[in-house]
């Protein structure tokens, strides 16, 4: 894998999931916003490599298999179809997929830990706490809530005493507060970079990296009677998805990623376990530089989507299948809610209702109704052909100026991954080009004779902002604007347009399409909404 032939290289990653259960919503927000991340990287120019995969190293995976009365591994290969289904009905792609349990990732994780331990990182001792295997994650009893319960999704752990490995994070106390300084932006949003660096202020212990009561999972290469522990695991699945290849150092990788993406619930292990490895690891390529593996450049956490009173969950019964949502408004209607419901960090509300009125109100009443008025009127008046030498008026640039500043708060908003306030702003123009309609009236425009010139210029100032806002929006719904795209009358692949031609007029002398509805109303009744209703 290259860089492109402009060296412009854009590595960004999802979670590696568990394929325990099927994908809900919750799985789907970050491989969206994700991907909406990566397509905007490549129409600025970028070679943008999205990583997504499979964590098949569980516990929870072992008992998933046991359950359905399947080998663990034949059990993860048929649920990694079910997540390759959902991210193709999500236009999701191209992306990387990297499962846990292939063979070019066990050999990187051997090799890397083995490292590791030479460079006396690595000791082995007796763990003794709390696990909850839901989480996969280890707690001592000063964690866990009343009653011994998981302090991430409060229920019951079980205490395990077993002989592990443990990795020295306590050595590493003041790299992270060189690493985690307000200014760095490491974490982003601020507040999630707060909350690590109070966690480091509490003084940072060994981590348990094995467990010897598996045998489901890569073993040590020093000790074969432990597999590593998923989570340690899982981390350098980013790595093995850039295509570094440790036994070919030469060739060319992604790596570092420029940006890891993840909810709330697991950035301690992204932003402190990790690097801390990884600076462990570098420690011993001294004598070979290209082994050299940095930290990611920055960690991107978002917050839970909530349905009723609880998060969305998979093991409680809350999760929302998204098959049945992109069925009722597409891929671009699920695509465009998960964008503009609320900002990146914050947790947010989800429900068919609230998906089916930001679809009605934003795409169908604003951006569907501006391209069907828009259509009608130039068949109407212009034979379907939009006018190539338009005379502008001042009203027309003034339109042409707001959309202007729209379009580059966008993309200011986009470059800050503030992907709600960039369709704002996108949003902003689609209004303006309503509101213009509205005030200037063309169909009156149209019956004087005298004023057609005047009748030109407002409809290619229009033509002009909608062919702005849909280089803006392709992103977000790469389908929706493709359609958008050839309606007004444009040859070739929006994807493959530049970002920055948006400040570019509409070439006129374009045949426009029939106007059809791109967003035609929903109407929500009983049947539709239990379709939609939680697994």
């Amino acid at each position: 894998m290259d860089a492109g032939e402009n060296g412009k290289r854009f590595y960004l990653t999802t979670p590696i999931y568990y394929v325990n259960a099927l994908p809900h919503l919750g799985t789907a927000y970050t491989t969206v916003i994700a991907d909406i991340i990566a397509r905007f990287k490549r129409m600025q120019g970028y070679d943008a490599l999205l990583v997504t995969g499979s964590d098949e190293n569980s516990q929870k995976i072992v008992l998933a298999a046991e359950e359905a009365g399947k080998d663990p591994l034949k059990f993860c290969d048929e649920m990694v179809q079910h997540y390759r289904d959902a991210w193709q009905m999500l236009d999701i792609g191209p992306y990387e997929y990297v499962r846990t349990t292939e063979e070019r990732h066990r050999k990187l994780v051997q090799f890397f830990f083995q490292r590791v331990r030479d460079a006396g990182y690595i000791y082995k001792g007796e763990y003794s706490g709390y696990y909850c295997t839901p989480c996969e994650t280890f707690y001592t009893e000063k964690e866990l809530l009343e009653g011994g319960l998981c302090p991430k999704c409060e229920r019951a752990t079980h205490e395990v005493s077993e002989e592990a490995y443990f990795f020295k994070l306590s050595a590493f106390q003041d790299y992270f507060e060189e690493l985690l300084r307000p200014d760095r932006k490491f974490v982003i949003p601020d507040f999630r970079l707060n909350e690590m660096r109070a966690r480091v202020e509490e003084g940072l212990g060994d981590v348990c990296i094995s467990r010897s009561s598996l045998q489901w999972g890569i073993p040590l290469p020093w000790d074969d009677s432990h597999v590593f522990y998923v989570w340690v695991d899982a981390l350098l699945a980013y790595v093995t998805g850039s295509g570094f290849d440790f036994e070919h150092p030469e060739k060319p990788h992604y790596w570092p990623a420029q940006l890891n993406l993840m909810a709330k619930d697991i950035p301690w292990f992204h932003a402190i376990i990790f690097p801390a490895l990884l600076r462990a690891y570098s420690e011993t390529c001294e004598e070979d530089a290209r082994l050299k593996l940095d930290h990611v450049e920055q960690m991107m956490v978002h917050g839970y989507w909530l349905y009723g009173e609880g998060k969305m969950s998979k093991s409680r019964g809350t999760a929302i299948s998204p098959r049945e949502v992109v069925e009722l408004v597409r891929s671009d209607g699920l695509r465009y809610f998960f964008a503009r419901e609320v900002p990146l960090g914050l947790d947010g509300t989800i429900s068919l209702e609230a998906i089916v009125n930001r679809y009605n109100y934003d795409l169908g009443n604003d951006l569907g109704n501006l391209l069907n008025r828009l259509l009608t009127m130039t068949d109407r008046y212009f034979g379907g052909v939009v006018p190539e030498t338009p005379v502008y008026r001042e009203s027309d640039n003034d339109l042409l100026q707001t959309v202007a500043q729209h379009r580059d708060k966008a993309l200011e908003h986009m470059e800050r991954y503030e992907l709600s306030r960039a369709l704002e702003e996108a949003f902003g123009i689609v209004r303006e080009c309503n509101r213009f309609i509205d005030s200037r009236k063309p169909w009156v425009l149209g019956k004087n004779p005298d004023r057609a010139e005047e009748f030109t210029g407002a409809f290619c100032a229009l033509f002009d902002a909608v062919r702005t806002a849909a280089i803006l929006l392709a992103p977000v719904m790469p389908a929706a604007m493709q359609e958008l795209w050839e309606q007004i009358g444009l040859q070739g692949r929006l994807e493959e347009v530049e970002i920055g031609d948006a400040a570019k007029a509409y070439p006129g002398g374009n045949r426009v399409g029939k106007a059809h509805p791109l967003f035609p109303r929903i109407e929500l009744n009983e049947e539709t909404t239990a379709r939609a209703a939680p697994a």
